[in-house]
């Protein structure tokens, strides 16, 4: 059973991130668990999230993967060791960090991806060169690692292409479709490739109309996740100005949710969607 005191949330960050760990040393369930000396139940039950673990035998857990010290390490034991009950934090920094990490994860682990994006296209749909463009005004420490945070945000892009896709649906403002990041080159591929994405069944844009702008002091950009069995879990993560909160309190979730309806609600269908984004498209 889940526990009680640590939200589940957590437990499943931590679990799928032991599971990855293992099986990246090439291990079964039960190899690890026979070398590591505990049940098979015990790691199956932390690899699905069902059991809590404690900061040092989490430590002694990721010693035993070979798991080293960096943005994934520590992303984990403060998991492990933060107030029940909280919400999460995560500064975003100027490389592929444990905010990244745990976006990252959410991401595979969902079946049910939601994203509201009023000014810019979302990740998950962004061309190399419109990331590269976006990384060019950060802070230096983001240009220095340039490379490596485009080449992560394709990876994650895999998500959506893979045998089992999450559903995908991207609520966007229209001037995100406007909005001039690069040059007209990049601009005009990253407008084609959301057409692109428009076509998809898995994905779901839906043109929050300029018509509309009155909604958009509901929220900022957000996202919310709804985790795969078992306890299908839901999470917002809310980006704000230096960090991203992670929240899996229920309430705050089910406003976030509710937030989300009104946007779509009042945003363009998929066709007029579509239409909007190929009329911008030809735009010279």
């Amino acid at each position: 059973m889940p526990s009680r005191n640590i939200p589940s949330v957590r437990l499943r960050r931590i679990g799928s991130a032991l599971r990855k760990a293992r099986e990246d040393c090439g291990m079964t369930v039960g190899t690890a668990s026979r070398r590591y000396g505990r049940s098979m139940g015990w790691l199956s039950t932390l690899e699905n999230g069902l059991h809590p673990i404690d900061r040092q035998e989490l430590a002694d857990l990721l010693d035993f993967y070979g798991v080293p010290d960096g943005p994934l390490r520590e992303s984990l034991l403060h998991l492990a060791t933060h107030d029940p009950g909280k919400n999460w934090e995560r500064m975003r920094e100027g490389r592929i960090s444990a905010a990244a990490l745990d976006l990252a994860s959410l991401e595979e682990d969902a079946d049910l991806i939601r994203t509201f994006q009023p000014c810019l296209i979302p990740g998950l749909l962004q061309v190399p060169e419109y990331t590269r463009a976006l990384i060019a005004v950060g802070p230096p420490s983001a240009r220095r690692h340039c490379r490596a945070l485009v080449a992560f945000r394709m990876h994650r892009q895999r998500v959506l292409h893979r045998a089992d896709p999450p559903r995908y649906v991207a609520v966007i403002g229209e001037a995100a479709l406007r909005h001039r990041v690069g040059d007209a080159p990049v601009m005009n591929a990253q407008i084609r490739r959301l057409a692109e994405a428009a076509r998809s069944e898995a994905i779901e844009i839906r043109i929050l109309p300029e018509s509309a702008g009155a909604y958009l002091w509901l929220a900022g950009p957000f996202d919310l996740f709804r985790l795969r069995p078992p306890g299908r879990l839901s999470v917002t993560v809310v980006e704000q100005f230096t960090k991203s909160v992670f929240v899996d309190d229920e309430a705050e979730v089910a406003e976030h949710e509710e937030i989300f309806a009104k946007l779509l609600a009042v945003s363009l269908d998929r066709g007029l969607s579509l239409e909007l984004i190929e009329r911008i498209a030809s735009i010279p």
